[in-house]
C-alpha cells in the first residue's frame, strides 16, 4: 500500500501550461477502492463552494448523482 504519490499527468484543456508548483489530486468517483471516500470529499468541496460557485456545485453534485444512479443500474 503506497502513500501519496504521482499517478497522473494533469493538463489543462487548452493547452496551456500549468502554474509553477501546481499540484491536484485525484478523486475518483466512478469506482476504485476509495470510491466512497472521494465521493465524500467531492460532496464536501460541492458544499464548500456552493456560495463562491452555485453552478459548478450543482454541477459536482449532478455528476455524483449520475454516477450513483449508474451504478445502481449496472448492478
Amino acid at each position: 500500500m503506497k502513500g501519496l504519490y504521482n499517478k497522473y499527468i494533469i493538463t489543462k484543456t487548452n493547452g496551456k501550461p500549468l502554474a509553477n508548483g501546481f499540484y491536484a489530486i485525484v478523486l475518483r468517483i466512478d469506482g476504485g477502492q476509495y470510491v466512497g471516500a472521494c465521493r465524500q470529499g467531492v460532496k464536501a468541496f460541492a458544499e464548500a463552494v456552493k456560495n463562491i460557485n452555485p453552478e459548478l456545485a450543482f454541477d459536482l453534485e449532478l455528476k455524483l448523482l449520475e454516477t450513483v444512479v449508474e451504478e445502481k443500474s449496472n448492478e
